[in-house]
């Protein structure tokens, strides 16, 4: 019984507090915030794009894609934790589905428009691609850190919604900056980029977790 009690105090001795988690919102703003500095950088250096705003289907595009990145950050910050419901990995879908219906008005006005030139393939408009990959990996990568220690509760599904988010605040953000692309060409690169990264993701979430260390330990 002594050596119970003298392991209890040893133990009740040595006992560090626990920090606990930020709230989901929190995280989600802490990230958004973060991820708005590293697209006003950008936007500050190659300077906003003319007309960027100037039609409807561009404007529901934009904020579909900004709704998709943050709802989507809300949702690893939730399935992330133990305990938490999986549905929380849902929440993206409606704003996709939006950036998805305004990417297809686009193409369907500028082929009423132009007819089949609004069709015509640029394999140069492929930048916008790298960009977005370029961009999405330090913000991905910033947002696997924040749940590190909980990430590996749903590896796989946890890092493609991260990648999810991070792709579609970069395609947001490209496309303030990036000149020249038809609908049809941000439709296929934009979400190109954004399939690959999150198809990536999901397969090597695992792995992406054991490379930061947490789940090694």
């Amino acid at each position: 019984m002594t050596d119970t009690r003298s392991l209890i105090d040893q133990l009740a001795s040595n006992a560090r507090p626990v920090r606990p988690l930020a709230s989901p919102l929190r995280r989600t703003l802490l990230w958004a915030f973060l991820a708005a500095v590293v697209i006003a950088v950008l936007v500050a250096n190659l300077g906003l794009r003319p007309g960027v705003m100037s039609s409807a289907p561009r404007v529901v595009e934009w904020t579909g894609s900004l709704l998709t990145a943050l709802m989507a950050a809300y949702a690893v910050f939730q399935i992330s934790v133990p305990g938490r419901s999986p549905s929380w990995a849902w929440l993206p879908v409606p704003p996709l589905l939006l950036w998805l219906g305004a990417l297809g008005w686009g193409c369907a006005g500028e082929f009423l428009q132009s007819g089949v030139q609004a069709l015509a393939w640029d394999s140069a408009s492929w930048q916008c691609a790298q960009a977005i990959t370029m961009i999405s990996l330090p913000l991905g990568f910033i947002m696997l850190l924040m749940v590190r220690h909980a990430g590996v509760v749903r590896p796989a599904p946890t890092a493609a919604l991260a990648a999810l988010s991070a792709a579609a605040m970069s395609a947001a953000g490209v496309s303030l900056f990036h000149e020249g692309e038809s609908a049809l060409m941000v439709l296929v690169w934009h979400l190109g980029a954004v399939a690959v990264l999150c198809l990536l993701s999901w397969l090597l979430g695992r792995h992406l977790f054991a490379w930061i260390g947490h789940a090694r330990r």
